[in-house]
């Protein structure tokens, strides 16, 4: 059957960067030809080797409009807005949804409603070899309007509020960033050669599917790992304080370096006095290393994967009697250091009660490992990973700026040690040279706002130093990179939050440079 595909990205709701061409692009499995239409104007593109590409002449701020593509098949893109569109790029700080700072700006997410404000997340289809194209997933655009707006890049959505507040325009987000990381993965291979060798990690997975592959292995690695440790069942242990528990004082880390690191299962139970119930109940259990599942009476309230997000588990306070609860986590640690982090908030709340958590737990081993887990890999850690999954397959996009918000991957190597970089040839430079890459690969000059990364410790060796030397880098951008400004987060976390929750503020300061050095 013939086939007419427009480049993901390119669907209902999505915003076009006003002012400037664009380009409606995708693939044709029969013609020879492909026409849009706008606005009672016809564009015709050729087809060469499948492919498609119309350009369309700019066009001003502007809301409501369709743009049809006739090929094989007729496609009709409808609500279509001119604005402002930002390349919303790094790691997990930029990528964390709204939904997840929900207890700390609540309010603020629940009363926005901009339909003008919206969102393409773009899910990275992992292809190395750059003398291919990327395929681009479907997706959709998403608007900061309640039902949707939780979805949202926190950083960005707050980032752009404030944009559109002063600039009264429709603006678009382009949400790449990927939790974990690394900048190298975010650069060519051409663009890597300077900072030291790489190749062997890029070269096994040069074949298609090979790096879905790998992690698809590593993936069933680790499950079996878990599942070994497994004993009576979560439920039965869940329900009842084991003869064989012991006092411990949380939040605190059993580490190797103090002779009470474990790497295993074990439990955590929590005995609390709830004076009444109500239905609207909410559990925080600061941030875990690694992994939780957690019960409240014997009734599943949560669980989380994987190590550092806080965990905010709202549940049925209707599991709550008044009295005596018992609050029971599973913590499974990976590679023998693990625990509750230190300066994090732990409480049960119950209505409007709250009753703190922190002091005295019990503890209890399940399985002690024989080995540690593997160690998780990411797509999104192997160089040039997501430059070729995430930024050529958009290149047709034209831009107002880029939002960057990235560094926490780089900083046990800020100086690409490991890899055998050149004296001087570091993070600082890495960032400069990605940003040429990008203006490359976009054709335009694009301004860029970074963000100072705010303060961190390592929670098991209690070192900060080369997270620093990263802060230090990113300050010094402006005067490397041309067209470029830093927003200073430097006092916006605490020192073992590795996923700061005060996004709103810090959206408001990278708006701040954007709108000074953008408009």
């Amino acid at each position: 059957m013939a086939q007419t595909k427009l480049a993901g990205i390119l669907c209902d709701g999505m915003v076009i960067q006003r002012n400037e061409e664009f380009h409606i692009w995708g693939t044709e499995d029969t013609l020879k030809t492909v026409k849009v239409i706008f606005e009672g104007k016809e564009y015709e593109a050729e087809v060469i080797d499948n492919k498609f590409d119309a350009v369309l002449p700019p066009h001003s701020e502007g809301t409501g409009f369709e743009i049809e593509v006739y090929g094989s098949e007729r496609i009709i893109l409808k609500d279509i807005l001119f604005g402002d569109v930002f390349l919303c790029a790094g790691q997990s700080n930029m990528e964390l949804y709204a939904y997840r700072v929900m207890d700390i700006s609540e309010e603020e997410i629940l009363n926005t409603n901009i339909p003008t404000l919206r969102q393409y997340y773009l899910a990275p289809n992992y292809r190395l070899d750059e003398s291919k194209e990327a395929e681009l997933f479907d997706g959709k655009w998403i608007k900061a309007v309640p039902g949707e707006i939780k979805m949202m890049s926190a950083l960005a959505l707050f980032c752009g509020k404030n944009i559109q507040s002063k600039v009264n325009v429709p603006i678009g987000l382009v949400a790449v960033a990927q939790g974990g990381s690394t900048i190298e993965s975010w650069m060519s291979r051409k663009s890597l050669e300077e900072f030291g060798d790489y190749t062997e990690l890029m070269d096994k997975f040069m074949e298609d599917g090979s790096l879905q592959k790998f992690l698809k292995d590593k993936d069933s690695k680790i499950n079996k790992w878990r599942e070994e440790l497994k004993d009576e069942g979560f439920e039965n242990r869940a329900k009842r304080i084991p003869d064989s528990a012991f006092e411990v004082n949380l939040p605190g880390m059993f580490l190797k370096s103090e002779g009470n690191g474990f790497t295993g299962s074990m439990w955590l139970y929590k005995k609390i006095n709830i004076e009444s119930t109500d239905e609207d109940a909410f559990l925080y259990l600061g941030e875990l290393m690694d992994s939780d599942r957690t019960y409240i009476n014997g009734e599943f309230v949560g669980c989380t994967e994987y190590s550092y997000p806080p965990r905010k588990y709202p549940f049925d306070g209707k599991i709550l009697k008044e009295g005596e609860n018992l609050i029971a986590v599973r913590l499974l640690v990976d590679h023998e250091n693990g625990g509750f982090l230190l300066e994090h908030p732990y409480y049960l709340r119950v209505g409007n009660k709250k009753y703190e958590l922190s002091g005295t737990w019990y503890k209890a081993y399940e399985n002690k490992a024989d080995q540690e887990c593997e160690v998780v890999v990411m797509g999104q850690t192997i160089p040039t990973a997501l430059y070729t999954a995430s930024i050529r397959p958009i290149r047709n996009l034209k831009l107002k700026g880029i939002l960057w918000y990235q560094g926490e991957s780089n900083s046990e190597d800020p100086y690409n040690k490991k890899h055998g970089a050149p004296e001087g040839k570091g993070y600082d430079l890495m960032f400069k040279r990605m940003i040429e890459l990008w203006r490359e690969t976009f054709k335009q000059e694009l301004p860029v706002v970074c963000v100072e990364m705010p303060d961190y410790i390592n929670p098991v060796t209690g070192d900060d130093e080369n997270w620093h030397v990263i802060q230090r880098m990113q300050r010094e951008a402006p005067a490397m990179v041309d067209k470029c400004k830093v927003a200073l987060g430097r006092d916006l976390g605490q020192p073992y939050e590795l996923h700061p929750q005060l996004k709103s503020e810090l959206g408001k300061r990278i708006a701040k440079e954007a709108l000074e050095l953008m408009y």
